[in-house]
């Protein structure tokens, strides 16, 4: 396969950032492991993966924990630390917070990655909590930059990918998913053996870059075809499906559950579905609606093709056969959209954000457009709300859009023009979504190739750069905090009658074991040595479900079992 100049020296620079890692791991040996984490002190937080155990699991994502006596842990995964602190609210069925629990910044708790806290299933008065089911809300907090930061490392493993071209978290509070970074590999890497970011294919995450539970790698079972745009941009709807682009003879679109298992693969937009006489060459995709009401958004580039194109699915989530769609923002001389679009979304108002990817230097058509929200009536969009960029040098081969869940922000990647040093124009910008004015310049290095942006939902940006095979998250400025509900419930409940015996153990002449059962009642052990005739050894009541027993060793083998009353 021909590799650019570009690419090759991608390569070295990788290498070279490979060795920087080993020269930090041996500065961080010798002491000065805080100048290597100080990037990560503050940041737009936010609490993920959170779980419950308890004393027994009641289905694959809820658990019992028995009261009185016994605890409950409650795990969950910042994105960065809170250094503000973190608080813990536990709710009850109707949403009253039963008991909040305070960790002040610094503390465990508080630190990037997984973190858990100990429940004791009691309320703020220090009593039992009734029976029932009860979750927990996350409040993390921190006293944030004074400017957009980066607070992702280049140097975490989970961050290298070697060709990324297509990024998007999972904005979905309802999901167990939650904040999910999902990154696409346009590319073999030189070592997909032993380099995982070298591998061809989808990527998985949670929000502090750690591999997701299931594994970081998948390929759906799908046979990308590695030639840079396959697989292509990536989109995670709100019903927590991932929409990938295939981007190889006019543009594919696959749909995928959160794990990315083979059976829940299924083509949605196929060749059949390309208009234009089968000549549009889609690029996307961007996904609004749920369900039945779920659109599919696309970008032909194809130069004076159909535009801005949408699909409806049908009942199996795929778009019907043979169905073209519609356009809702043409190219041509009466629109705005002057050339052709090459990546779009939309915000939560619905209105619809373009880009064009002008490489030349000194060309008058806009680089980034806002149109107004489309209304069902089947009207057209001609006219753009603004338009920014014509003739504006330092905006070359825009290649990925994306809105802030707010609606303040649209992020622009530029992959700029020309190859290796001699690039220019790459970069991430911020701009307006009122007015599209610039707002920031994330990345100043002209000659970095970006493909893609992404937000999250507590608005943290996600960007990649192509040049250095990384994704990179940026915080935006000022304090801040994010709450997050739990997905999984616990439920408060009383032990079964039924007593189980479990965790034998000798020592000192005696058998000791743990009998859990219904509290205040009263519980005959036995003993037999055959399993047909049995004799009372002892008989206990506890205030507790789960009670220490505690029995002196017979000279001989000897069975227990525990009757209930």
């Amino acid at each position: 396969m021909y590799h650019s100049p570009a690419s090759s020296l991608r390569r070295v620079v990788r290498f070279a950032r490979a060795s920087t890692f080993v020269r930090r791991l041996i500065c961080g040996a010798i002491g000065l492991l805080l100048i290597n984490v100080s990037w990560s002190a503050h940041a737009n937080v936010y609490a993920t993966n959170i779980r419950f155990t308890g004393s027994v699991a009641s289905s694959s994502t809820n658990v019992t924990v028995y009261v009185p006596c016994e605890l409950s842990y409650i795990s969950y995964l910042l994105n960065e630390p809170a250094s503000a602190g973190v608080t813990l609210e536990i709710l009850s069925e109707t949403n009253s917070v039963v008991r909040t629990i305070e960790i002040p910044g610094g503390a465990p708790g508080t630190l990037r990655g997984p973190n858990t806290v100990v429940w004791d299933v009691k309320n703020d008065f220090d009593d039992f909590v009734p029976l029932g089911h009860y979750r927990v809300r996350i409040t993390a907090k921190a006293h944030g930059y004074n400017e957009w930061r980066q607070i992702s490392d280049d140097f975490n493993p989970g961050n290298y990918v070697f060709q990324a071209q297509g990024i998007a978290v999972n904005q979905n509070t309802n999901s167990p998913y939650y904040g999910r970074v999902f990154v696409g590999n346009g590319q073999l890497g030189l070592n997909p053996d032993f380099e995982p970011g070298d591998r061809l294919g989808l990527f998985k995450f949670n929000a502090d870059g750690s591999p997701a539970e299931e594994g970081s790698f998948a390929t759906g079972g799908w046979p990308w075809s590695g030639t840079g745009t396959s697989p292509w941009k990536i989109e995670v709807s709100d019903d927590d499906y991932l929409y990938v682009n295939d981007w190889i003879g006019g543009g594919l679109v696959l749909r995928f559950d959160q794990t990315l298992a083979v059976n829940s693969r299924q083509l949605v937009l196929r060749a059949d579905n390309r208009p234009n006489g089968g000549a549009a060459n889609l690029s996307g995709p961007f996904i609004t609606g749920t369900g039945l009401t779920t659109r599919i958004w696309m970008a032909d580039v194809t130069e004076g093709g159909t535009g801005i194109r949408r699909w409806a699915v049908t009942g199996n989530g795929s778009v019907a056969t043979n169905d073209l769609g519609m356009t809702i923002v043409p190219v041509g001389t009466n629109s705005d959209l002057s050339l052709y679009p090459f990546d779009l979304a939309l915000d939560r108002s619905n209105h619809i954000y373009a880009i064009q990817q002008i490489e030349a230097a000194g060309d008058p058509a806009p680089r980034v457009l806002r149109f107004p929200a489309y209304e069902e009536s089947g009207t057209a969009l001609t006219n753009a709300d603004w338009r920014i960029g014509g003739g504006d040098n330092t905006m070359r081969g825009a290649s990925g859009i994306a809105v802030d869940p707010k609606g303040q922000y649209v992020a622009v990647a530029f992959k700029g023009s020309g190859t290796g040093l001699a690039r220019t124009g790459g970069g991430v910008r911020l701009f307006s979504t009122a007015n599209g004015s610039d707002v920031q310049t994330l990345t100043p290095a002209p000659y970095h190739d970006h493909t893609d942006v992404a937000w999250d939902n507590a608005g943290n940006l996600y960007v990649c750069d192509n040049w250095d095979s990384v994704w990179r998250v940026y915080s935006p400025p000022g304090p801040n905090q994010a709450s997050t509900v739990s997905v999984d419930f616990l439920n408060a409940g009383e032990p079964p009658i039924r007593p189980l015996l479990h965790t034998v153990a000798y020592t000192n002449g005696q058998f000791l074991f743990t009998l859990r059962g219904r509290t205040n009642i009263f519980y005959v052990i036995e003993g037999s040595t055959n399993l047909q005739s049995w004799i009372p050894v002892l008989t206990n009541r506890d205030d507790c479900a789960t009670r220490l027993i505690v029995i002196d060793a017979p000279e001989s083998r000897r069975f227990y079992r525990a009757l209930a009353p």
